[in-house]
């Protein structure tokens, strides 16, 4: 496959979708949930109003989309109660006049506007050498890599129950680094056949610059090519106004190719 075409543009989202769709499987006691609206995944977590974790993958990338399908997902989050949210636009995705649909119906690129959307092989990496120990997880490790995603995002507490059932569900494998045998970053791989997705990495504030995330994706891109995957995928925010960016450097270190940057529309309050 050549990753950069509308094809692995289509496959990138696909992945993403897949992973965040099983994720929220996870949060079900958080209200947490995804749907299908006419092949595109709609994300809904109203008791977090933020647009992270309301948002829409794929709309128009498996399926040409219409302006009925952008009024049933609008639909979908007015009656939710979810008030922000994105709806990302895939270069790959049908019809051309999907983004006059979009602003059409009120919604803005943000300040945010972009994400970049990358794709690899499992071809080794060798980042350079991390001062924390980096292992894969094990089930005893839930609880504090729980608490190392909230801590480093600045998420409520409330989350942490959340992100430990995802650290030993079926299907999510966890990596750790630690610090005087303490975890203090993470990144997970969600593997589905023979495609992963990498994301959830974070790191304690006080353990950055360590080389931690680096060494961390080494050993998901490792995991996943024991796991027999032949494509990885991640993603992350674009910079603005040059502003430094370390995951997405650490990324483009990494072996991904970017294969598009994908626009964020916004709907507005």
């Amino acid at each position: 496959m050549i990753f950069d075409s509308d094809e692995g543009r289509r496959l990138a989202d696909a992945i993403e979708a897949r992973a965040c769709a099983d994720m929220y499987a996870a949060g079900v006691s958080l209200q947490l949930r995804s749907e299908t609206v006419d092949g595109a995944t709609l994300l809904f977590a109203p008791r977090l109003p933020v647009t992270y974790f309301n948002r829409v993958i794929g709309l128009g990338v498996a399926e040409p989309a219409t302006e009925s399908t952008v009024k049933a997902a609008l639909e979908r989050y007015r009656a939710a109660g979810v008030a922000e949210f994105w709806i990302h636009l895939n270069p790959a995705a049908r019809p051309p006049k999907l983004a006059d649909w979009l602003t059409g119906h009120g919604l803005a690129l943000p300040p945010r506007r972009s994400w970049a959307k990358f794709l690899r092989g499992p071809q080794p990496y060798s980042p350079r050498k991390s001062t924390l120990r980096t292992r894969d997880a094990q089930p005893g490790d839930a609880d504090a890599i729980a608490k190392v995603v909230c801590a480093a995002y600045g998420m409520p507490p409330f989350l942490a129950p959340w992100f430990a059932a995802l650290a030993v569900r079926p299907g999510w494998r966890f990596v750790v680094a630690e610090a005087d045998g303490v975890v203090a970053a993470t990144g997970a791989a969600f593997i589905h056949g023979e495609t992963a997705w990498l994301g959830v990495g974070a790191t304690l504030g006080e353990h950055r610059n360590r080389g931690a995330q680096s060494a961390l994706l080494a050993a998901r891109i490792a995991l996943a090519a024991r796991a027999g995957c032949t494509i990885l995928a991640t993603e992350t925010g674009e910079s603005i106004a040059g502003e430094v960016n370390p995951s997405l450097n650490n990324i483009r270190r990494a072996g991904f190719e970017q294969v598009c940057s994908r626009l964020n529309f916004a709907a507005k309050r």
